[in-house]
């Protein structure tokens, strides 16, 4: 429970020591306060006492009138709780409550240094506090009132209370430390839970959740760890997905080669058989190709390796991008030209704007008809490039799912195509601070809209 290296042990320990240090100055304060009151009533009581017991002197002949009444009355007055003394100016005892008056109380009367009417402490093992007023009250002083109490039972009240304090401190501790403990362990409990999960989750299950209410600091931070567990289980999902698809994609060619190579090796076979099969096996080597350029780029835009803190001058790059594209343009009888009112500087890296540009031109020479154009504009702060087809358009659900890894329009399934264009295009955009969109034409046709942060050519960024 107190172990120290626990942090519920910590805890505990530490509101335990904190109670403990609270109690001891509580204790030692209340004592303070307590003898504090307690001199200040009896100071209050000789103050009153003694104003009393000189009003019952009198003076007669120039000397102190005392009768047997008055000794009487001094007496009641006085009573059992206080000692009290009447003297002449020599210092003789004329009446008292007792045999004598305490020496230590003598010794300061002797060197003058008690104030009329001011209680003040007697030193010395005795432990009085006394007070001295002259008499008669009216006219020149022949006597004085000596007034005193002891303060023993002051004393012994606060010892007693010392070591009742002393002997319940220790137990309210270990009692409280009982209560933080189990208030620690409940407190704690989302942070054990938490531990326990973390240790049974494995990269096979990531369904379960903590599922606490985030009423307090713990439910945060455990919503938090839930939410992370949500984008992690995302991300094993599409990595799961993207492992699937891709091996998928790569099965069919894979199949077709090792099927043509198979079948020309079973036997002897002409020329042209051998031809056919050597241009049906190069025609899936350009797919496989294709297919591992592809895939290296959408994991080069999904691991975020992409440079946007570059600048790139995306009319040059469409030119450059149309002549790369240009031999696949013509086989397929697509014109492609590009429109741009200048250059073009965006806030994105050279190679990034490359395989931008040819993902997006390449996948629109796939579905165009027999035009493909590139647009690019500046818009205040941003830069704007406009790929364009004259194709079928976007479906509905391609407008939805375009961008998805390997996610192909049923119309599209029989054309060539690794289905990772638009996904690359989305990656290498996300990734240089910009907006990609996928759209149709008022005209007919597919239009991927990229707005990248504008640049300067020496490389800052208009934002």
């Amino acid at each position: 429970m107190f172990a120290p290296t626990t942090l519920r042990g910590r805890l505990s320990l530490a509101y335990a020591l904190a109670l403990v240090a609270g109690l001891v100055l509580f204790g030692a304060l209340s004592i303070a306060f307590l003898d504090r009151i307690q001199r200040a009533q009896l100071d209050q009581s000789l103050a009153t006492v003694s104003r009393g017991a000189a009003a019952i002197v009198e003076a007669r002949d120039g000397r102190i009138s005392f009768e047997e009444n008055d000794g009487v009355q001094f007496s009641a007055l006085v009573g059992s709780r206080f000692g009290g003394a009447i003297e002449d100016r020599r210092g003789r005892t004329i009446f008292g409550t007792v045999d004598r008056v305490p020496a230590p109380i003598v010794d300061v009367l002797r060197r003058g240094r008690a104030i009329a009417g001011v209680p003040f402490d007697v030193g010395g093992p005795e432990r009085v506090r006394a007070v001295v007023r002259p008499v008669p009250v009216y006219g020149p002083p022949l006597g004085r009132v000596v007034l005193w109490r002891s303060t023993r039972d002051f004393a012994e009240l606060e010892r007693r209370l010392v070591l009742v304090y002393a002997a319940a401190i220790p137990v309210i501790a270990f009692l409280a430390a009982l209560g933080g403990s189990a208030v620690a362990r409940r407190g704690l409990a989302p942070l054990e839970t938490l531990t326990r999960l973390a240790s049974e989750i494995e990269a096979s299950d990531l369904s379960r959740r903590l599922d606490l209410a985030p009423r307090d600091e713990l439910g945060r931070f455990a919503a938090t760890f839930d939410r992370m567990l949500d984008r992690l289980q995302d991300a094993f999902a599409r990595e799961r997905r993207f492992t699937s698809d891709a091996s998928h994609e790569l099965r069919a060619p894979l199949a077709v080669i090792l099927a043509e190579t198979e079948l020309a090796l079973r036997r002897e076979r002409t020329p042209e058989a051998y031809r056919s099969a050597l241009a049906t096996i190069a025609t899936e080597a350009r797919v496989l190709v294709t297919l591992t350029r592809d895939l290296l780029a959408a994991a080069r835009a999904e691991a975020g390796t992409t440079a946007p803190n570059g600048t790139a001058d995306l009319a040059a790059v469409a030119h450059e991008t149309l002549r790369r594209l240009g031999t696949l343009a013509g086989e397929k009888g697509v014109a492609s030209r590009v429109t741009a009112d200048g250059p073009g500087f965006a806030a994105i890296g050279a190679d990034d704007a490359a395989r931008l540009c040819v993902a997006l031109v390449h996948n629109a020479i796939g579905h165009a008809r027999g035009v493909v154009g590139v647009a690019v504009a500046a818009r205040r702060d941003a830069i704007e490039l406009v790929v364009r087809d004259d194709g079928p358009g976007f479906s509905a659900q391609a407008l939805e799912r375009g961008f998805e890894r390997f996610w192909r329009d049923d119309a599209a399934r029989g054309r060539h195509g690794s289905g990772l264009g638009l996904s690359i295009a989305h990656g290498i955009v996300t990734a240089a601070g910009g907006t990609i969109v996928l759209r149709n034409a008022v005209a007919g046709g597919a239009e991927v809209a990229v707005r990248l942060p504008a640049a300067y050519p020496g490389g800052a960024s208009s934002s």
